[in-house]
């Protein structure tokens, strides 16, 4: 993680969830922001839906056609 710090990095989160937009562009500063502190090249976020699978939300790093195409089932890896 660079110098900024975890404290650092959850307030910029927590403000980019609470800024206002579309919550697919909240989501997609939320995965750059990560992406950039950790110094990651990918950074994924999943969420589970209803029926169980993990639907990709939102990605830095990789293809932006697989968000809310990609769906993962219990026990599936990436």
């Amino acid at each position: 993680m660079t110098t900024r710090g975890p404290r650092v990095l959850l307030r910029q989160i927590r403000e980019a969830m609470a800024g206002g937009g579309p919550a697919q562009d909240r989501l997609d500063k939320v995965v750059r922001t990560i992406a950039q502190s950790m110094v990651a090249e990918v950074c994924s976020l999943y969420l589970r839906r209803a029926s169980g699978e993990l639907e990709l939300f939102a990605t830095e790093g990789l293809n932006r056609d697989a968000v809310h195409n990609t769906r993962l089932k219990a026990g599936e890896g990436l």
